[in-house]
């Protein structure tokens, strides 16, 4: 692996300032949008490199902003790492969507280039949903910019010997779950439990619930050494025609478990015509192999994970991290008992 100068963390968020340069903060029922793209807390980031590969290990540290990354000269996408950690295998996608709260790990390799050259890692256009807008900023959810430019300083490095990477003992797949190089799982498995993700009188809800600080429901308490399959349902209960059911409500939502990390098992796409186009626009950059602890759900769409809690009884938190939508109540607890 490419590792001390040529292994870089880009930390992507969006801010927006005044004209004396203060923070400027909002909180729509969207989330919040700046309009300035930050990498690594700079502006307009530039990085000189030279013509070798580099490890880029991205985290999206934005509230709400979704990022669709792609190169600019359309070399695909080498993630070789997610939230937990290294992959198998590298895969490829055309581009990486990621949601707050996601990381990946990305192998970007300037070896055939010359020095001189330029490439952009960009955000190309895509369509949320939800039709919130972009809470009042110019630069809206789904909109195309360039994240960082990487210009080549330097000809490529003599090699040298790194050492080999220990393969990682993952729990295993259920057999339905998806392989190394697929992107989106349609097949559903029978759901331990369905939490449903919908806006109920102005607040976003879990299941119509909202944060209580240590209360659990019956369905949120679970057994030590279970092994189950969560589903989350970007709907509310009956799916369109239910409460707070109209399309124009629903709005992505990275959802993140305390205390463990999870295999995708599947993704069911939308019904709803507007929804499912919607959903075509990020679903090839879905990165849903190894392990994860944040997993995006768009509107309309089912996610299915497996979830084992084996190592500790007590409370823990499961949310949605769009930063706004878990302060205006997507967030729960659920307890794990001891038989």
């Amino acid at each position: 692996m490419p590792a001390g100068k040529y292994d870089l963390p880009l930390v992507l968020q969006d801010r927006t300032f005044d004209a004396n340069n203060q923070l400027v903060y909002s909180t729509p029922m969207a989330g919040f949008l700046g309009d300035t793209i930050l990498v690594n807390g700079r502006p307009n980031a530039s990085f000189q490199v030279e013509a070798t590969a580099y490890r880029l290990r991205v985290l999206n540290g934005s509230n709400s902003r979704i990022y669709k990354l792609a190169w600019s000269d359309g070399t695909p996408m080498r993630v070789i790492a997610t939230d937990g950690g290294l992959l198998d295998a590298a895969v490829q996608r055309p581009y990486v969507t990621i949601a707050p709260g996601e990381r990946v790990e990305v192998l970007a390799d300037f070896g055939g280039k010359g020095v001189g050259d330029r490439v952009r890692l960009e955000s190309r256009s895509f369509s949320p949903g939800g039709g919130m807008g972009g809470g009042g900023t110019a630069l809206p959810n789904g909109a195309a910019f360039t994240v960082a430019s990487f210009e080549v300083v330097e000809a490529s490095p003599t090699p040298t010997p790194t050492p080999s990477v220990s393969p990682v003992a993952y729990m295993p797949f259920l057999a339905q779950g998806p392989t190394a190089g697929s992107s989106v799982v349609a097949t559903r498995v029978e759901a331990t439990r369905t939490f449903y993700l919908y806006m109920q009188r102005g607040r976003w809800t879990i299941n119509g619930r909202v944060f209580e600080m240590t209360a659990v429901a019956p369905d949120e308490v679970v057994q030590l050494g279970a092994r189950e399959v969560w589903e989350f349902a970007n709907m509310p209960p009956g799916g369109m025609g239910g409460p707070g059911g109209g399309g124009m409500m629903g709005m992505p939502h990275p959802m993140h478990i305390h205390g463990l990390q999870f295999r995708v098992v599947s993704r069911t796409p939308p019904v709803n015509a507007t929804q499912r186009a919607n959903w075509e626009t990020v679903k090839d950059g879905y990165v849903d192999v190894g392990r994860k602890d944040t997993v995006l759900v768009m509107p309309g769409e089912r996610v299915q994970v497996e979830v084992e809690f084996k190592d500790y009884t007590g409370l823990y938190l499961y949310h949605c991290h769009n930063l706004e939508h878990e302060d205006m109540g997507m967030m729960r607890n659920y307890r794990v008992v001891a038989s």
